[in-house]
């Protein structure tokens, strides 16, 4: 009963700020500062459960790389750049970005579909969370192939089932069957489940938070508590129901 008078008091709250005819340019009131603040805390929240085993899957790859090697990192920026800084500071590695958005500050300004490398090859390349937002995916995994040193790794990440984000640029879904197509030029390619089918779908509702209609951000922070209240539930029958048909993505390492 404690629990549904908080989460009605916290419905309440949310949707007050959600519906408050904020217009932009105009100042905030501080009860409405207090409401974005909050919901900042809750989209972080909600990250914990739609990224996980991503960082960890990066750590235990990067922890792999040799002192003095060079890694091309397709994407600039973001938490991704910042696991790769720190690993590169400790291991002694060189990091080069390559983005299409100048905005996002890369080192190199390009499209991995057709940029030309001019014979730098890398010792190992990262894509995570960005095969999606290319138009032409084979193109970039081709090129990707070219520029590797031979025994060169690819450490690469995708979704599967997971919302549209970053829109439009938002173009595909991969299966590992797919994956496995469009790496068959590679070698000895391991691609691994992300998370759990019970994961997946507390995943899904709590994404809602990042969806731009009202009453969606308004109750999504309710999605993001019970995800973490059921948590040891959705644990459990993960364990007992074992399967492999879903899953928010695929952690990936292939060899040239």
């Amino acid at each position: 009963m404690n629990l549904y008078i908080f989460i009605s008091i916290f419905t309440a709250t949310r949707m007050r700020f959600a519906f408050s005819g904020h217009r932009p340019g105009t100042t905030l009131p501080r009860r409405d500062h207090t409401g974005i603040r909050m919901r900042g805390k809750f989209v972080k929240l909600s990250k914990l459960l739609s990224r996980k085993g991503l960082y960890t899957f990066l750590d235990r790859e990067l922890e792999k790389i040799s002192s003095g090697a060079t890694i091309l990192n397709i994407g600039a920026g973001g938490d991704v750049g910042k696991t790769l800084r720190q690993h590169a500071d400790r291991q002694h590695f060189k990091i080069m970005s390559l983005d299409i958005d100048a905005q996002r500050h890369p080192d190199i300004v390009g499209d991995i579909c057709t940029h030309d490398f001019k014979g730098l090859q890398f010792d190992a390349v990262v894509m995570a969370e960005t095969l999606e937002h290319i138009p032409t995916p084979h193109l970039a995994l081709e090129n990707i192939y070219r520029n590797l040193k031979d025994g060169g790794r690819l450490i690469l990440t995708a979704p599967f089932i997971f919302p549209i984000h970053d829109q439009p640029h938002d173009y595909y879904r991969f299966t590992r069957y797919g994956l496995e197509y469009l790496l068959r030029q590679f070698r000895d390619v391991s691609i691994q489940e992300r998370n759990s089918w019970a994961e997946t779908i507390d995943v899904l509702s709590v994404r809602l938070i990042m969806d731009k209609n009202r009453m969606a951000r308004a109750l999504a922070p309710i999605f993001v508590l019970l995800a973490f209240i059921k948590w040891p539930l959705s644990f459990l029958l993960s364990r007992l129901i074992r399967t492999h048909y879903i899953t928010i993505g695929y952690a990936v390492t292939a060899f040239k």
